[in-house]
């Protein structure tokens, strides 16, 4: 597209995957009809769900196309890919079918990218603050802010505000071949650094987002998504390890298992928090002071728990 496009010109598609999201559909999708700018279509993949979310879809009146696709449940990279396919417009918004756009998301993102464009800059992604709502009462603001190329602040962390902030040119995350539908965790930030190569970057300074996080997520099931982010850390480097200075393989490697640890650690899960810590020592010494020595005491801590319980085990027998 010309950096001249007018703003007129612009289509925005919304991709919303859905597996059993029955109780949340109806809401994500009323906060599109919200758009101070509406979308011009709107996709939602249910992707094997086992509810009625599809027909609450097909029962939906929107005042914009709005497209249900079916498919077997192959997880949300799929999913979005097969929106993706089904698109043709200039934009594809991401939007989980659990979170809701505020009001002027799509507006405020377009009328950034043009001032971008205007200033001659090559922009893949916008994406914007979010306001995270735990399901249990918790409340936290993801308000990393983005101005250019990022490739390298992907090593530390995904530095996107959640996945459903995400307003990408179609043309770009085409010409990448989408979601690697091979990863179950972390394909968003996968995603995200293959567009951090090669464009830049930018957030809209505002909280445009209400992200929802329940019992399903990485926190409450560390278990579920561990071997996944595993999977991750092994696709990433095999891409980029040789771009990367030793350093910052060590770090990405240890930063990823980190999120892990303190997570088995939170759930007093201690054999899970020892084989994590034997994995980081695996990838260097360095696990040792890494985070300022955190991981090391939780590994002190869990290592001490499990002794604990073994004597007492060994003494009642």
């Amino acid at each position: 597209m010309s950096d001249q496009t007018s703003p007129l010109a612009h289509s925005v598609c919304v991709v919303i995957p859905m597996y059993n999201g029955a109780g949340s559909i109806e809401q994500t999708l009323t906060s599109l009809v919200e758009q101070t700018r509406l979308p011009d279509h709107v996709i939602v993949v249910d992707d094997g769900s086992t509810d009625d979310g599809p027909q609450r879809v097909k029962d939906f009146v929107a005042p914009f196309r709005l497209t249900l696709l079916q498919q077997a449940n192959e997880g949300q990279a799929s999913a979005r890919n097969h929106g993706l396919r089904h698109s043709e417009e200039t934009f594809v918004a991401m939007l989980d079918a659990d979170d809701q756009f505020r009001p002027q998301k799509l507006e405020l993102q377009l009328a950034l990218y043009d001032e971008l464009t205007r200033q001659g800059r090559s922009v893949g992604l916008i994406d914007c603050y979010t306001q995270v709502n735990y399901s249990d009462g918790r409340r936290q603001l993801d308000n990393r802010r983005k101005n250019g190329r990022h490739f390298y602040d992907f090593i530390h962390a995904n530095v996107v505000n959640g996945v459903s902030t995400a307003l990408v040119k179609r043309e770009v995350i085409m010409q990448l071949g989408g979601f690697d539908a091979s990863l179950r965790y972390s394909e968003d930030r996968y995603m995200w650094t293959r567009i951090a190569e090669h464009w830049e970057i930018h957030t809209v300074p505002q909280v445009l987002l209400e992200r929802t996080v329940n019992g399903g997520n990485m926190t409450a099931q560390p278990k579920k998504y561990y071997q996944n982010k595993i999977r991750f850390i092994e696709v990433y480097l095999a891409r980029y390890g040789a771009q990367l200075s030793k350093q910052q393989r060590i770090d990405f490697v240890l930063g990823n298992h980190t999120d892990f640890l303190n997570a088995f650690s939170r759930r007093d899960e201690h054999a899970e928090v020892l084989d994590v810590y034997r994995r980081m020592l695996e990838c260097s010494w360095q696990a040792l002071i890494f985070a300022n020595g955190k991981p090391t005491l939780r590994y002190l801590y869990a290592r001490a728990r499990t002794l604990r319980k073994a004597t007492a085990s060994t003494t009642a027998h």
